[in-house]
């Protein structure tokens, strides 16, 4: 069991984000000028989810016909976070520009997205009737928070942050991947490869600053916030409210002190954002793991 783990959850998902990294390197150095903004951030979108998709389908052993909403959510995932890699972008290093109103479709496209993830994580069938009170409230609290988040990374992106604001998506997905090993095994598995997989994006991210790699950021958090929806649909556990809301808004309340930084040195940034994500994870994970896990 544990080989399967390390290489449907571990090495497949590096080894396929690897060879989209050097895709994407390759383009960048090449002598096309046509799609240079756009080709790195579509190449890192295609890898993620290619990364992701190879765990679910190696291990999950997918029956076509009666998918989980977990497991389909990845269409409208992947369907908006490659139109916001393909949409223009409000440019870096520019606070005076306001990115709602002059890039209102990319916007439009991330707020559909989002309501889109919101709807299809929801579970559904017989045995989810119980907890159908549940369903709207939650739909607006993926939603919600994922439109969040975005703005706040996207803000720190435009003021010098693109590229380690993969980063702070990464830590986003952290908690979500310690709430779905509390509660089922199998979520937890593909949750390890999209870490996986946004790790090597991430330190491609910085290595290639130019690239625009760092753009996968709205597909990271549009998964962590339907994961985390999906952790509270799956799991036994009475966690409190305001958990669940750290744990949707966690990327946001690490860019909140950035707010005042962003005309300080990159390492006081990087260090305080390391810091604040390392103290909110400790305490998601204090009390998420508090009570024994399910058997793998």
């Amino acid at each position: 069991m544990e080989t399967q783990i390390l290489l449907w959850c571990v090495m497949t998902p590096a080894i396929l984000s690897l060879a989209f990294v050097i895709g994407a390197w390759a383009f960048q150095r090449s002598k096309l000028t046509v799609g240079q903004e756009r080709v790195p951030a579509i190449l890192a979108v295609l890898g993620w989810s290619a990364a992701v998709a190879a765990c679910m389908l190696a291990r999950q052993e997918l029956d076509w016909s009666a998918l989980e909403a977990w497991q389909i959510v990845v269409a409208p995932l992947f369907v908006s976070s490659l139109l916001l890699a393909g949409c223009s972008w409000a440019p870096a290093k520019d606070p005076s520009i306001d990115a709602k109103n002059h890039f209102g479709f990319w916007w439009l496209v991330a707020g559909l997205g989002s309501i889109t993830t919101a709807m299809w994580t929801m579970p559904t069938g017989d045995g989810w009737t119980d907890m159908l009170p549940l369903h709207r409230p939650w739909m607006a609290s993926v939603a919600g928070a994922t439109l969040i988040n975005i703005w706040s990374l996207d803000r720190m992106r435009r003021n010098g942050a693109a590229s380690w604001v993969l980063w702070v998506a990464l830590a986003g997905l952290v908690a979500p991947t310690l709430l779905a090993a509390s509660a089922y095994g199998g979520l937890a598995e593909w949750m390890v490869s999209a870490l996986v997989a946004t790790f090597v994006f991430a330190i491609a991210a910085s290595l290639m600053s130019k690239s625009n790699i760092g753009r996968l950021f709205p597909a990271v958090l549009l998964l962590a916030a339907s994961t985390t929806a999906t952790g509270r649909f799956y799991t036994y556990e009475e966690h409190p409210a305001w958990l669940y809301g750290l744990i949707l808004l966690l990327p946001t309340c690490i860019s909140i002190p950035d707010v005042c930084l962003q005309n300080k040195s990159t390492f006081l940034r990087v260090f305080t954002a390391a810091l604040i994500a390392v103290i909110l994870l400790g305490v998601t994970g204090w009390f998420l793991l508090a009570e024994p896990t399910e058997d793998w």
